[in-house]
């Protein structure tokens, strides 16, 4: 009996554990990480413009696959920024043909940071009396499970989305996503 006990504590200790960590890496991985803007350049005098705003995984999956879209949209013509959500960020995106938003996913959600910025984005792109941008939106993990964009519904009402895609390690290439884009 007193071995049972023993174990049912060391059970609930490693499950606390477990828990303890899960929530250090959720809260890792959602703080800002601040202005990395990179540019490449579009061809031409007059090249369409794309921005890529992504939240980076602790692992660099998200930001591997910010990369390859960015290459693929950039052989197609566009000029392509890529940078991180944050304050330093504008929240003006009307310059810009086509937007992507990117997370990595734990726990079924998409990061703060980035939701967070989406929430002072979204109603302004919506808003725009202009031509609004298209919009993508990718996430990353582990699963082929696509709930965490339903949550983003009420943010993306009157946006043209053209794209929700979920990378996981099942070989889906964002490079050739990224010139598919370029063409469209």
């Amino acid at each position: 009996m007193k071995y049972l006990l023993h174990g049912i504590v060391i059970f609930f200790a490693l499950i606390f554990a477990v828990m303890v960590l899960m929530v250090g890496v959720v809260a890792a991985v959602n703080k800002p990480k601040g202005d990395k803007e990179q540019v490449l350049p579009g061809k031409g005098d007059r090249p369409k413009k794309a921005i890529i705003i992504y939240q980076p995984a602790l692992t660099k999956i998200t930001a591997r696959i910010a990369q390859e879209l960015a290459a693929g949209l950039n052989a197609g013509g566009y000029e392509v920024i890529l940078n991180h959500p944050g304050a330093h960020l504008s929240t003006n995106l009307s310059g810009y043909e086509l937007v992507v938003f990117g997370s990595p996913t734990y726990a079924g959600q998409l990061t703060k940071a980035l939701t967070n910025y989406m929430q002072q984005v979204c109603p302004q792109l919506a808003a725009a009396t202009d031509q609004t941008p298209r919009i993508v939106l990718f996430a990353t993990g582990g699963l082929d499970q696509t709930e965490e964009f339903d949550r983003l519904a009420g943010l993306l009402t009157g946006l043209n989305v053209v794209k929700k895609v979920k990378f996981t390690s099942k070989g889906q290439n964002a490079y050739d996503l990224g010139l598919e884009l370029a063409q469209e």
